[in-house]
């Protein structure tokens, strides 16, 4: 099952803190890690991972971090003929991790921004065979746009993170079956009210009622899991599994490549979203993103040995 990302590039630069710091003040960091990351790199290993045969079209720049990400592919076992170098820089990213899990997240795109649709037309010939065409938004519209509108002149099916979060356009969520978004996105995609959070039970009312034509859409809730609506079906919950959180950076990626991955395997609705859930949870329980993405046989495992939270509600 072959699976083509429009991926994304970020040298990611993490600083541990006890809080996150007030406007203007500055704290001591208590520790430090750099990683490749990027949106669209994880989801493209976390897809690997899961054991997909995995296309990826990302840009890089003409810099050490461009240079040290294509020697990582390759340890990967990753195809990098699609990897673009564009411009001076690949994009990098500032994190500030609390104690407690939250995070602040600060992302120059660099070569990022430099991906278009040339690209993309460069590389169509790879979507014979695909199953899944999936895209995030650490890139620009127009590359997004153009392999979208030739997955569905092909008949390939395509996945939407739009994170970090911008409107997406008419056309292109047109273009796009498979909606992946967290709740605070949900409410600025389809004008909810935000005073305050809505329950579980309550998304459950609430996402029947939305504008949205396409064949499933994922409204992500942290601890309290997600919930998903099917076309042609009622909407569900699936609970979160009872993790010690450490560190949120990454896991909705991993959760996004687990339910990618479970979705063109063919499985049941319920099932896909139990397995995102966990590939979400083993990143989440863990410090640092790419060593932390799981194999299929690790999810399993994890799945085997944990219970599901009964508190997410």
């Amino acid at each position: 099952m072959k699976v083509l990302v429009l991926g994304s590039y970020v040298s990611a630069n993490c600083l541990c803190v006890e809080r996150l710091p007030l406007a203007g003040e500055s704290l001591a960091a208590q520790a430090l890690w750099v990683e490749h990351g990027g949106k669209g790199l994880n989801l493209a290993v976390g897809l690997h991972r899961l054991g997909l045969d995995v296309e990826v079209l990302l840009a890089i720049g003409n810099d050490a971090a461009g240079d040290a990400l294509l020697d990582f592919l390759r340890a990967e076992g990753l195809d990098t003929r699609w990897v673009i170098k564009a411009g001076e820089r690949s994009g990098l990213g500032i994190g500030l991790i609390a104690a407690d899990g939250s995070n602040v997240i600060v992302v120059y795109p660099g070569a990022n921004a430099l991906l278009d649709k040339t690209h993309v037309q460069t590389a169509l010939g790879t979507l014979e065979s695909t199953q899944l065409v999936c895209a995030q938004f650490e890139i620009p519209d127009a590359p997004i746009l153009e392999a979208f509108r030739h997955a569905r002149s092909c008949g390939i099916n395509t996945l939407l993170n739009p994170s970090p979060w911008r409107v997406p356009s008419p056309s292109l969520l047109n273009l796009t079956d498979i909606l992946v978004v967290n709740e605070t996105e949900a409410a600025a995609l389809f004008y909810l009210e935000t005073s305050r959070t809505p329950s579980v039970e309550q998304w459950l009312v609430i996402l029947p009622t939305l504008e949205w034509q396409g064949e499933l859409l994922v409204v992500t809730l942290a601890e309290r899991g997600c919930v998903a609506l099917q076309s042609g079906q009622p909407a569900t919950h699936q609970p979160a599994w009872a993790i010690a959180p450490t560190d949120p950076t990454g896991a909705g990626d991993a959760f996004t490549a687990g339910l990618a991955q479970a979705w063109v395997s063919g499985l049941a609705l319920v099932d896909a979203l139990q397995f995102a859930n966990a590939c979400g949870a083993i990143v989440a329980a863990r410090q640092a993103v790419l060593p932390a993405l799981p194999t299929t046989h690790q999810v399993d495992t994890f799945m085997a040995g944990q219970s599901l939270d009964s508190s997410s509600k």
